[in-house]
């Protein structure tokens, strides 16, 4: 399906933030001044970019998971696709930061990498924003860093859409505002904390977008790991002990 390009949202960062694009005023700098002050821009709208990024992986989460991330992780994740951006290309991509993404932890002081042990497999479905996960039958108290009052725990994960943007001079534009910031969902029921194998699970996530997304959205897959402590008929969610990353970038 094609896109109308003039439905295209254009921004420009100031001072100020973000705001609305002003007609370039005459600049009495010299050259080596202006190009400074460019480059300076450039990097400023770079970051803001990122930050948008980044703010659509979050806001893509939901709350649990939410809770389940550290203070000033979305800043930290802003920053490490900032970082992934190429300065002389006019196309800002996730998929840039895609070998410093995969694998980024939401808690560093309590790291998925390192309390889980378990397998999790992942294959590209029939298209683009389509992933099937399975994960075979593990013993939850030997593959798992169990909190000592959680009696339960659940395996979520969300395939998130992050759209391209446009650099065009000192102006930013989002490549694909109609897919951007989509996500698919996946979360077991609540499972016990036993010292027996789980059943094997496998999970088919679809980004909703009403067909395969475009080569300008990238897909980011969050897994994540809640733990649940069930006291007074009820069960309360434990999001300190959480666990939680990026697999995949594509």
């Amino acid at each position: 399906m094609s896109r109308n390009l003039e439905l295209r949202s254009t921004f420009q960062f100031s001072g100020e933030g973000l705001g609305t694009l002003a007609q370039p005023q005459e600049s009495q700098l010299n050259p080596k001044s202006q190009a400074s002050e460019s480059k300076e821009l450039i990097n400023k709208n770079n970051y803001g970019v990122a930050t948008l990024m980044s703010k659509a992986i979050f806001s893509s989460l939901g709350p649990e998971m939410q809770e389940m991330t550290e203070s000033y992780c979305s800043k930290r994740l802003a920053s490490v696709i900032n970082k992934g951006f190429d300065p002389a290309s006019n196309l800002l991509s996730v998929r840039d930061a895609k070998s410093s993404l995969e694998h980024f932890e939401f808690n560093s002081e309590n790291a998925f990498n390192a309390g889980v042990t378990s397998k999790f497999y992942l294959r590209e479905g029939a298209h683009k924003g389509h992933v099937i996960l399975h994960v075979p039958a593990f013993v939850p108290e030997q593959e798992l860093n169990i909190p000592k009052d959680a009696t339960n725990f659940k395996i979520c994960a969300r395939l998130i859409s992050v759209s391209d943007f446009e650099r065009n001079g000192e102006q930013v534009a989002v490549s694909n505002k109609v897919q951007h910031s989509k996500v698919g969902i996946y979360e077991t029921t609540m499972l016990p904390v036993l010292r027996i194998p789980t059943q094997p699970l496998t999970a088919q996530l679809t980004i909703p977008t009403g067909g395969s997304i475009h080569n300008d959205v990238s897909a980011v897959l969050v897994l994540g790991i809640k733990f649940y402590a069930y006291e007074n008929s009820k069960f309360s969610f434990r999001p300190e002990h959480g666990m939680m990353k990026i697999m995949t970038v594509h």
